[in-house]
């Protein structure tokens, strides 16, 4: 599942399962508390996990050990609470990955395992 389609799912669970009342919610109302799933429940947009973080923070009262330590594995944002997609564990980006290109003198220099220019047979 996506972040998208959790908040989806979560806010269709929120308000009984009707899509009318989820296209109806006014959780963006200041009086009440402001949901930070509201621009996303029609399934729009491309949420991002800190969103579902936000949320997780804002149900446990802001405690980051809280929600580190929640145990509520039935709700729809448990595995994005951390901020993290759980799709990508164990895979890092290719920024991440890269080696350093160590061995390089100057700017524009070669490295000492570079082969030299090809000679011309004549």
């Amino acid at each position: 599942m996506t972040p998208g389609r959790a908040i989806r799912s979560y806010c269709l669970h929120c308000v009984g399962g009707s899509s009318q009342d989820v296209k109806a919610c006014d959780a963006n109302d200041p009086k009440y508390h402001v949901c930070p799933f509201h621009p996303y429940r029609l399934g729009r947009g491309r949420p991002s996990v800190k969103t579902i973080r936000k949320f997780c923070l804002q149900c446990m009262g802001n405690s980051a050990q809280m929600v580190m330590d929640c145990e509520t594995t039935d709700c729809l944002c448990h595995p994005y609470r951390m901020g993290r997609n759980p799709a990508y564990e164990g895979k890092e980006t290719n920024l991440k990955k890269k080696e350093p290109m160590g061995g390089f003198s100057g700017k524009f220099g070669r490295s000492p395992q570079a082969p030299g220019p090809t000679p011309t047979r004549s």
